[in-house]
């Protein structure tokens, strides 16, 4: 039996390390072909650094930087904003239909983004018979990011002690108040998290935006995809490095603020005693 379970052991480890081979071979590969200097970043000659000297020289890259961070930080405030409200009322509030609201909140995750990207395009081209660009992505990005920052806070949410916030109202604070005061810090590891998350769902996405984009407005993404179209470049390995590694960072700090989290709720009853 000890030896049957030791070779279903090392067949799942085997096939563990094949998965994640298998997962980031081409991001490694992406990566060694950023410091190739060879003109059309396919095979390894010698290191340079000069296709990331060159992220600062062309102008069309940087603007589409700029916008897609732009839009970003807008679609994180906006979205932890509103997602830290409608996690609170679907805790905390009793209504009708609370379960369906909150199943329906799932739609933009779940459903196909080509789907959502259309049915964006119609809502804002047909029925609001807006002029596509920035205002158009700004909306869709948030669209589709409030509904991740909800359930990241609801996790959040599940791990507080409630009886500070019916201690602050005891006391005369009245519901805003005691948000404000008392939930609200107990929040910040939940809202934080949101917010990196949100971020890189933002900053890298291409099929939404795509639809809704106007004329003359190119997000990162949108100008990877341009220039793919013509061949690829040793500058789109180097802007494909930085995904990764933007990426890669908020994932780190989402895990960091999360045990910091933890640790609060941990420390939280000795600190009560």
């Amino acid at each position: 039996m000890k030896s049957s379970g030791k070779k279903e052991g090392n067949l799942l480890f085997a096939l563990s390390i094949f998965v994640y081979v298998f997962l980031w071979a081409p991001v490694v590969i992406l990566i060694v072909f950023s410091f190739s200097s060879n003109e059309f970043g396919i095979k390894w000659e010698h290191f340079t650094l000069k296709w990331y000297a060159e992220l600062f020289t062309n102008i069309p890259l940087r603007q589409a930087v700029v916008r897609s961070l732009i839009i970003s930080f807008i679609t994180v405030i906006v979205s932890t904003g509103l997602g830290s409200v409608t996690a609170y009322g679907l805790y905390k509030l009793k209504f009708r239909f609370k379960k369906f609201l909150r199943t329906v909140i799932l739609l933009p995750i779940v459903l196909p983004y080509v789907v959502t990207g259309a049915a964006l395009l119609v809502f804002f081209s047909r029925f609001l018979h807006m002029t596509l660009g920035y205002v158009s992505i700004i909306i869709a990005h948030i669209t589709f990011s409030t509904p991740l920052a909800v359930f990241v806070i609801l996790g959040r949410m599940q791990r507080i002690d409630w009886a500070w916030e019916e201690a602050a109202m005891d006391l005369g604070a009245n519901r805003f108040t005691a948000f404000r005061k008392v939930i609200g810090p107990l929040l910040l590891p939940g809202i934080a998290a949101a917010a990196m998350l949100v971020f890189p769902w933002s900053f890298d996405d291409f099929v939404i935006t795509y639809f809704v984009a106007g004329a003359g407005i190119t997000t990162l993404p949108i100008y990877i995809f341009s220039q793919l179209r013509y061949g690829a470049t040793p500058v789109i390995n180097t802007i494909g490095t930085i995904f990764v590694v933007i990426t890669i960072l908020m994932l780190l700090l989402f895990h960091i603020t999360q045990k910091k989290g933890e640790k609060f709720d941990e420390n939280k009853p000795k600190q009560d005693e």
